[in-house]
């Protein structure tokens, strides 16, 4: 048991080091601000609980239902995660681009009836979407759906998808105070950081996919 506690620690923290930059909170918390700006704080730090508790749930269901239905109907995860990694390394460039997530439009839009719109469009798309999905759905553990080491495996993941949630959560709920303390430039700093980590863990997760793919081969 000690000597599988590495290896579960580890895919928690890669699972979490996955997602959080592509949810990307320090970046996406300035626009969670500025569409919640006319709201009251009461409201704010509540919807903030919910998007962080949507981001979970929503991942978690995905995870879990999008893995079984793929080993079910014998997709292979590896090509999965070969395509996730390659989406996920797009959306990392363009972060790195500093191409915008949603236009004024959209983001007007957003503005009008902010709790009956937490999970859609706040949580999905517009803070846990099509690249957070990917990376998700390439976290999908391999081997048979009952064995033990796949059901841990799942386990280490949805612990992961919860930290990563939980910032969505911290992020937002305290994203006046953050953005102060941090000013434009150590956010925009931040962001690049997150967004390069990003890009690192997208060509990991194509290269873990081409190996398997390889190794599958003999």
């Amino acid at each position: 048991m000690t000597l599988l506690l590495p290896a579960f620690l580890s895919q928690v923290f890669f699972a979490f080091l996955a997602l959080f930059p592509i949810l990307n909170p320090p970046a996406m918390a300035p626009i969670f601000l500025a569409l919640t700006e006319a709201v009251p704080d009461r409201q704010r730090e509540r919807l903030a609980l919910l998007i962080g508790f949507y981001t979970f749930v929503f991942l978690s269901v995905l995870l879990v239902a999008g893995g079984w239905l793929l080993k079910i109907l014998g997709i292979s995860v590896p090509v999965i995660s070969i395509a996730g990694g390659l989406l996920v390394f797009h959306s990392a460039w363009r972060m790195l681009n500093k191409e915008t997530r949603m236009t004024d439009s959209e983001q007007e839009e957003i503005r009008s009836s902010m709790l009956d719109k937490a999970f859609f469009p706040l949580t999905m798309p517009v803070t846990a979407g099509p690249g957070a999905m990917a990376v998700t759905l390439s976290l999908v553990p391999s081997g048979k759906i009952w064995q033990t080491e796949t059901l841990v495996a799942f386990l280490a993941v949805v612990i992961g998808i919860a930290l990563a949630a939980f910032t969505v959560f911290v992020f937002y709920r305290y994203s006046a105070a953050f953005l102060r303390r941090m000013g434009k430039t150590g956010a925009a700093a931040f962001s690049q950081i997150s967004a390069f980590i990003l890009l690192a863990i997208g060509v990991q997760i194509v290269w873990s996919g081409l190996k398997e793919l390889v190794l599958n081969l003999h």
